[in-house]
């Protein structure tokens, strides 16, 4: 045999067997604990070298006497440990390098750093998920904060802008009577009547806003307390038909085989905030009526009128707090009303959709679980 032949007999199992261990080592640090990877390659490394010595003296391709032909395939064969190493500490590294630059990323605010896919140990992997959900976590809070914000500002922007007209209209008139700038009996009586109407929308605003603080979801859904669909909208159309007669408004109720089913006590709010806020947007002489039904166990409930309407842009606002339609900026309310009922019926688990026609009217339809 010729030493190149022989020189190939030898080095080309080697090669092999280096080859097929890197191959290894790659599968090994994608599946198993880094620990049991450092393991396995000092394993594999001692078994083909090993391995290499068994077969190679077994064809007789090396002289197991000669120390010099012995010790060049050991440390030859010591090359797949070696491989099978860098193999796993470069993607060990790689992996590393990516999850220590999305943290850096992540603590200079720039919230769009991922680790992604990583083709490492089960351990960086599930260090990079966690960095991965982390990131998304703090991006929804800091988003879910700014709005927030943002709605708070808006809110106390809104307080404050409507609160301002009746407690101006309240000092004007006080200060008027204290000063005797007014004494006629008949105007001073119209001024308590006005004093009092701004009392009562201080006293309705104030109210709502306490009501709206105190919707939650899980307590509405732990409230276990129900009445009758019939109840819920009497009680809403008893508040309303003072207002609605006297300003000749029709409001009626077709409730149908839906009357005796089971609701949330707090959907009477939900129906009085919405035929209240129908009968202040109808025109004196036009009608109110309210319809249920149950439907693939849910409760249906819609309230429409023969009002002014709303434009679209107008009706994306509907239920912003503070909103009311110009027609209705000089009325009484204090337009919260849409808003609470929104937030109740989420609470609830349901949905409320509106929809309008300018100078037809309106209506807003109410869908809650539950309707069987």
């Amino acid at each position: 045999m010729s030493e190149s032949v022989r020189l190939l007999a030898i080095l080309g199992p080697i090669t092999l067997a280096t080859g097929a261990t890197a191959l290894l080592a790659r599968r090994i640090v994608a599946r198993t604990p880094l620990a049991v990877t450092m393991i396995a390659i000092a394993v594999l490394a001692s078994l083909v070298t090993a391995v290499d010595l068994v077969v190679l003296n077994h064809f007789m391709l090396i002289d197991p006497n000669d120390r010099a032909q012995v010790g060049l395939v050991a440390a030859y064969s010591l090359t797949a440990g070696v491989a099978a190493a860098l193999v796993a500490g470069s993607s060990t590294t790689r992996a590393a390098t990516r999850l220590a630059g999305v943290a850096a990323r992540l603590g200079q605010n720039d919230l769009d750093a991922r680790a992604g896919e990583l083709h490492a140990s089960p351990e960086l992997r599930q260090v990079g998920e966690a960095l991965d959900r982390a990131a998304e976590r703090i991006g929804v809070l800091i988003e879910t904060e700014r709005r927030t914000e943002s709605a708070r500002r808006d809110l106390m922007t809104s307080i404050s802008h409507d609160l301002r007209t009746p407690l101006a209209n309240l000092r004007a008139m006080v200060e008027a009577i204290d000063e005797g700038v007014v004494d006629d009996p008949r105007v001073v009586s119209r001024y308590a009547e006005e004093m009092l109407r701004s009392i009562a929308t201080l006293v309705s605003m104030v109210d709502d806003l306490f009501e709206l603080s105190q919707v939650d979801g899980a307590a509405l859904r732990a409230d276990v307390r129900s009445i009758s669909v019939a109840d819920a909208v009497e009680h809403a159309l008893e508040l309303c038909r003072h207002d609605a007669a006297a300003r000749g408004i029709r409001v009626d109720a077709e409730l149908g085989a839906a009357d005796a089913v089971r609701c949330s006590a707090k959907l009477a709010r939900v129906v009085h905030s919405l035929v209240d806020n129908a009968v202040r947007y109808t025109p004196p002489g036009g009608s109110v009526s309210v319809t249920a039904r149950a439907v693939d166990g849910a409760l249906e409930l819609t309230v429409r009128d023969s009002g002014v309407g709303l434009a679209p842009d107008q009706l994306r606002l509907a239920f912003q707090p503070f909103w009311r339609g110009e027609s209705s900026r000089s009325s009484r309310g204090s337009g919260l009303g849409l808003t609470l009922a929104q937030r109740i019926v989420e609470a609830l688990g349901g949905e409320i959709h509106a929809s309008s026609v300018p100078a037809e009217g309106s209506a807003f339809r109410v869908v809650v679980p539950g309707g069987d």
